[in-house]
């Protein structure tokens, strides 16, 4: 239970919280937290007010027994300092949020295109081949340049009617693999179409097999079938990239030979195909047809370099991890100040210290702070959670949609 305490009465260890003061009006990046210097009490004096609110079970030390003559200067050059720099954080955030609106704009379009293509594909129209090319060359361009916010719909996939969404969110992946990865432009444009291709054998399948959750061992069978399916649909349009075919035809695979539909080993299997393999691995883990069966991309990234290491070419599955982070974005975490957040950026640079948004509704959703670990607040990330571990309240004001986004930042 929250207390009322002058502020002349503050002391190092206590934990307060500025809930009830206007958010604008005091230059803390958080709503809440322990004084662990004398400059924070100097500038909760400085705010003006008579009293703060603190938490005596998270307090480290009792409240001074007499109250202190602090003088109060709202003026201070550093306190107004404080408090820009605060408003300026705010404002990256809205125009990120600007920003991936016109991205998601752009996956709205891309993904009914996607979807008309593959069923062009499926008719064996006699214009689709280069349709597919420029297709995946424009969506080469555009996500490429905009690779801070290229895989924010990565999400979007979970429904039984996604396979085009899933297949847009393998082609940005893999695009971004490869682009860490130090790839030619002809090999990022093979890529962009194999990994935009990958599934298209699926067409030959009925959606109740795609669909199923559990699959009888012919079923199975059939199921595996679909990368033979994908190449024969391709081999019937005209001068069709063979690189881009065996993407199709061994994304599946595993370097330790026991992939299909051919268990070839590690020396056999295309570059290409074992970069879209990664990253075809991981949306289908996060992005279950069943929302409660998904991992998060945190527990993700650790089955597959735990459990499925030896499936995966060494140097992908690594710059993949590096590129993410060990906590990806989109991961929901808690904090070892105990507060709840999502990780909304990484840089393969610093893949330790994240961008966060922490969730505080003492601060309006819509001003909520990019915060950098390490640098803007010394939290470190104590746990990954799931999504059935935080409430709906927190969990819609983390979300800048109904869908957790991503954010993956530069170099």
């Amino acid at each position: 239970m929250l207390k009322k305490i002058s502020v002349k009465r503050l002391t190092l260890g206590m934990y307060v919280s500025l809930r009830e003061i206007p958010w604008f009006n005091h230059p803390f990046l958080l709503s809440h937290f322990e004084l662990k210097k004398q400059s924070e009490i100097n500038d909760i004096v400085a705010i003006g007010c008579d009293t703060v609110l603190y938490d005596p079970k998270k307090s480290k030390t009792k409240p001074l027994a007499d109250e202190l003559d602090v003088a109060i200067n709202r003026f201070d050059k550093k306190f107004i300092s404080k408090t820009s720099l605060k408003s300026k954080k705010a404002s990256e955030l809205r125009k990120r949020r600007k920003r991936f609106q016109e991205v998601e704009r752009d996956f709205s379009v891309a993904s009914e295109k996607a979807d008309w293509l593959f069923e062009e594909v499926k008719g064996k129209g006699i214009d689709s081949h280069e349709n597919l090319k420029e297709f995946a060359l424009n969506m080469s361009k555009r996500f490429s340049k905009n690779v801070d916010l290229a895989v924010q719909h990565i999400n979007v996939s979970a429904s039984d009617a996604g396979q085009h969404y899933h297949s847009l969110n393998v082609m940005i992946l893999a695009l971004m693999l490869g682009q860490q990865l130090g790839l030619e432009d002809d090999e990022m444009e093979k890529l962009s179409l194999g990994g935009l291709l990958h599934d298209i054998g699926f067409l030959r399948l009925s959606k109740e097999i795609v669909c199923k959750k559990k699959m009888s061992k012919a079923e199975m069978a059939l199921f595996r079938e679909h990368p033979k399916y994908g190449v024969s649909m391709l081999s019937a349009l005209p001068d069709f990239c063979p690189e881009v075919m065996k993407i199709v035809y061994q994304h599946h695979e595993e370097c330790n030979g026991r992939g299909y539909p051919k268990r070839l080993e590690a020396d056999q299997i295309s570059s290409l195909a074992k970069i879209v393999a990664v990253v075809d691995t991981y949306d289908r883990l996060i992005n279950t047809r069943d929302a409660s069966l998904g991992l998060s991309p945190h527990k993700a990234m650790a089955f597959m370099f735990g459990k499925k290491g030896d499936s995966f070419d060494q140097e992908c599955l690594g710059t993949f991890i590096k590129m993410l982070g060990v906590y990806p974005p989109g991961t929901v975490c808690r904090f070892s100040s105990g507060d709840v957040g999502v990780v909304v950026g990484v840089s393969p640079s610093d893949p330790l210290h994240p961008e966060v948004i922490i969730y505080d509704p003492a601060i309006p959703k819509y001003d909520a702070i990019i915060y950098k670990l390490g640098t803007d607040l010394d939290l470190d990330i104590a746990t990954s959670l799931s999504l059935k571990e935080i409430d709906m309240e927190a969990l819609y004001y983390l979300d800048s949609r109904s869908k957790i986004q991503y954010f993956p930042l530069g170099q």
